[in-house]
């Protein structure tokens, strides 16, 4: 919750045609707030540092700091996983359509860094 009301998050990149749409939403107090591309901001080659993830619209300045990653590496063939499912806390600011700021501090989470291949 965030300020007594539920809150939660779907984002993405980086599957698909983005350019017609996006997965990347808020849901606060049982409404739906569309956002546009957002940027992970994966530090490159350590996953555990902080993300700084922003979308382009500027309505979702986050940080996820990871504390732990269920990694997953898996090669049969042609086909292949390799998945960092990363449990962190997550730092920031989200601004819901009406340009309401909600400030999220210390908010359990996990984000997933997934390359599949078949």
């Amino acid at each position: 919750t965030v300020n007594g009301k539920p809150f939660g998050y779907n984002v993405g990149y980086g599957f698909g045609d983005t350019t017609a749409a996006s997965e990347n939403m808020l849901f606060y107090d049982g409404k739906c707030h569309k956002l546009d591309l957002v940027d992970f901001g994966i530090p490159t080659g350590n996953v555990m540092a902080p993300w700084h993830m922003t979308s382009s619209d500027n309505r979702f300045r986050m940080q996820f700091t990871p504390f732990f990653n269920d990694r997953t590496d898996i090669s049969v063939g042609i086909m292949s996983q390799h998945a960092d499912k990363l449990f962190g806390m997550l730092n920031g600011v989200a601004i819901l359509d009406d340009g309401t700021e909600l400030k999220i501090e210390n908010m359990p989470v996990f984000h997933e860094r997934v390359h599949n291949k078949w």
